[in-house]
């Protein structure tokens, strides 16, 4: 029937007004611990609901210790400390005689000397004197100059290179070695030593060339530089000699008498004396060693470029010299003979005509000359105030002629 009212639906459940209300708080307040989590640093929401840990509790617990933060925090303030230890270097002018020690007060520490141009030669009395202690590893006292030349970064001339202005170079100190070997590279030879037991050692790390254009050359090091030779002389096992003032004395004493002998050859090829005042003087203070009794012995030929001339003794001959030599200087035993040998002959030819040789071998003869009109000087004679420029003399014993002149002799 129309007038019948039908069956109303199954009346739906409406959601409670206040049950709603407090789930949309619950959900912002969730929201809100994550956002605050996400800004915090901590973990990532969607994969702790992944490891199976949901709640906001043990989030935060995980936020609040975080060791990775602090660790890279202390390493780099490792890192910046030790890039400022590392930039500081010590810079000092180098000096001839100034010990390097000076500046090398830690271990690692960096210290660059700058060379003038006027020191890096091998003038350098440091260089010269071989102020230079180990290998590679040199003692504090060790000059640097010596040491760069010996790890082949410079080698010094006798003059500086005219476009270099100085030699910069880098040595690190380090601590002080067992033993400092002696080796011997591009020309200069280290000295040994033993352990030095306070200060520091150091190394030469690197040397650059400052021109006066002011540009920069780095070098580079090298030990065999210089290839080392064979040797061709062995020294004695006793490596140095102590000089005292009294045998330095002595020693000159001794090079003032006696001058340095040198062989020359004569006019016939055969060797001679170089002439000197030492070959014709008084070899002592006995009257037998004077010259004017040796040539009551002996005779005197003297040499020019060209010509050879002849001194002997003309007086009375004794067979008993030496009760005689008292009278050496009297006027009537000193008389001597000066002549020019016509032809200069050999020493064997010599000897057949005998000693000294006859009158018709000589010209210009000057007879009768007495002791005080015979003069020596460094390189000539004077005869009677005629001066005549020698080179070289023998001393040949008197021999009769047709006599032999014997080796020994």
């Amino acid at each position: 029937m129309s007038g019948k009212r039908q069956a109303s639906s199954p009346p739906v459940d409406e959601p409670d007004a206040k049950q709603a209300k407090g789930d949309d708080a619950d959900a912002k307040a969730g929201a809100d611990a994550e956002n605050a989590g996400a800004e915090a640093g901590g973990d990532d929401p969607m994969e702790t609901e992944e490891n199976g840990r949901g709640d906001a509790p043990a989030r935060r617990s995980l936020r609040t210790r975080n060791p990775v933060r602090k660790a890279a925090t202390r390493n780099e303030g490792k890192a910046a400390k030790a890039n400022a230890t590392e930039t500081k270097i010590t810079q000092v002018t180098y000096k001839e005689g100034e010990l390097l020690s000076d500046h090398l007060k830690a271990d690692g520490a960096l210290v660059e000397v700058k060379i003038p141009a006027e020191c890096t030669v091998n003038t350098n009395q440091q260089v010269r004197s071989r102020q230079l202690w180990g290998t590679d590893v040199y003692t504090g006292d060790s000059d640097v100059v010596a040491a760069l030349m010996h790890t082949g970064f410079w080698l010094p001339g006798s003059t500086c290179p005219p476009q270099l202005l100085e030699l910069v170079a880098t040595a690190r100190a380090v601590p002080p070695a067992e033993q400092y070997s002696s080796t011997s590279r591009n020309g200069i030879r280290s000295r040994s030593w033993g352990r030095v037991l306070t200060g520091f050692s150091y190394k030469v790390e690197a040397c650059r060339a400052i021109t006066v254009n002011n540009q920069t050359i780095e070098l580079t090091g090298d030990p065999e530089r210089i290839k080392p030779c064979a040797p061709t002389f062995f020294p004695n096992v006793v490596e140095s000699v102590v000089n005292t003032r009294a045998s330095q004395a002595n020693a000159e004493r001794r090079q003032r008498l006696i001058q340095e002998v040198t062989i020359q050859y004569n006019l016939c090829n055969e060797p001679w004396l170089k002439y000197s005042v030492a070959s014709v003087c008084d070899r002592g203070f006995k009257r037998s060693e004077w010259t004017s009794a040796r040539l009551r012995r002996e005779t005197l030929y003297l040499e020019t470029h060209t010509r050879r001339y002849e001194l002997s003794y003309d007086g009375p001959v004794f067979d008993d010299e030496e009760e005689n030599y008292e009278e050496v200087n009297a006027p009537e035993a000193d008389v001597y003979r000066w002549g020019r040998c016509s032809t200069p002959k050999d020493l064997r030819r010599t000897a057949e005509l005998g000693v000294p040789l006859p009158s018709e071998e000589l010209v210009d003869v000057v007879q009768g000359v007495k002791w005080h009109e015979i003069g020596f000087d460094l390189n000539s004679v004077t005869i009677q105030g005629v001066e005549y420029k020698v080179v070289r003399l023998q001393w040949l014993p008197r021999i009769e002629p047709g006599g032999e002149l014997h080796e020994d002799e």
